[in-house]
């Protein structure tokens, strides 16, 4: 399969530095986050699975990797991140396990190059990490190459109506502006990725979230909150924390999107995709040849 970037071209390093520097912050502005976490998990427990090995991809702060700890206590987990300090600070912030309870492991890695063995794992998951690299379908490859047989994936990421108002405020602006707004994958673009993977049953659907916010200012200084930082866009037109942008985007948001009780709306679109990876069936070689019965 040829891997054809759905985004623009993403500065790997800015985004470690971004979420790195946002270890801190992180959390107190990232509730949709956790909703989304809480609700792949739903997905978890649907499929009835009891992983002995469980990787979890960009872990960043820790939250779903301890969803999935508490779900499964005697399996082991192994959290990457490709931020150091927030692998550090997920390390720090989990409770001891007791001895007779699974191991648990937490590296800095990189989920387009996971620095593990073939079949190492019988569940792969991610929570909203896809959206941050170039080629979406290399990470789903190395999910899969990493699943044992019987092994399921599952992961999260933000869809492509995600902060769509944002990125029409920023457009009309400018066109340049609206590219500060990365365009999120779609169902079909996932569908047609997990299809192109030797894998079984794949599945992607989605739920629509409203946020309001008192002004643009609430909304940007959330994003910045969480590392979600329009600096890691290559060949971006400036940042979004300009003060000129900034008072334009004001006046232009709030004309085209304000609510009856006087705040600003944001759309966010969460994708949920999960496949399963099934032992493959002995092929002889050779050719069939159908014996016909003699006359």
């Amino acid at each position: 399969m040829v891997s054809k970037p759905l985004t623009p071209h993403i500065n790997r390093s800015k985004v470690r530095r971004s979420f790195g520097s946002s270890v801190h912050t992180y959390d107190a502005h990232a509730v949709l986050q956790r909703e989304i976490a809480d609700r792949l998990l739903a997905h978890v427990q649907c499929a009835k699975i009891q992983p002995r090995r469980i990787l979890d991809i960009g872990c960043g702060t820790g939250y779903f990797t301890r969803l999935l700890v508490q779900q499964f206590k005697k399996s082991s987990v192994i959290a990457v991140d490709l931020a150091e300090t927030m692998v550090n600070h997920t390390r720090s912030h989990h409770p001891r396990r007791l001895p007779w309870h699974g191991k648990r492991l937490h590296c800095t890695a990189d989920g387009c190059s996971l620095p593990f063995a073939d079949a190492s794992f019988d569940l792969v998951t991610s929570n909203l990490a896809i959206q941050w690299v170039d080629q979406p379908d290399i990470m789903m490859s190395e999910m899969r190459r990493v699943l044992a047989p019987g092994g399921l994936m599952l992961f999260s990421t933000f869809g492509r109506r995600t902060l769509m108002e944002l990125r029409q405020s920023l457009a009309g602006i400018s066109q340049a502006h609206a590219g500060l707004v990365l365009p999120f994958p779609d169902v079909m673009t996932l569908g047609d990725i997990l299809h192109a993977l030797p894998v079984e049953i794949p599945v992607v659907d989605a739920d629509l979230f409203t946020l309001t916010y008192p002004d643009t200012m609430a909304l940007v200084r959330e994003l910045k909150g969480i590392g979600a930082s329009s600096s890691a866009i290559r060949n971006r037109p400036g940042g979004l924390y300009g003060r000129k942008l900034l008072r334009d985007l004001d006046t232009a948001y709030a004309s085209q999107h304000r609510m009856e009780d006087g705040k600003l709306r944001a759309t966010f679109e969460a994708l949920y995709a999960q496949a399963w990876y099934k032992e493959p069936t002995f092929q002889p070689a050779g050719e069939i040849i159908p014996i016909m019965p003699e006359a």
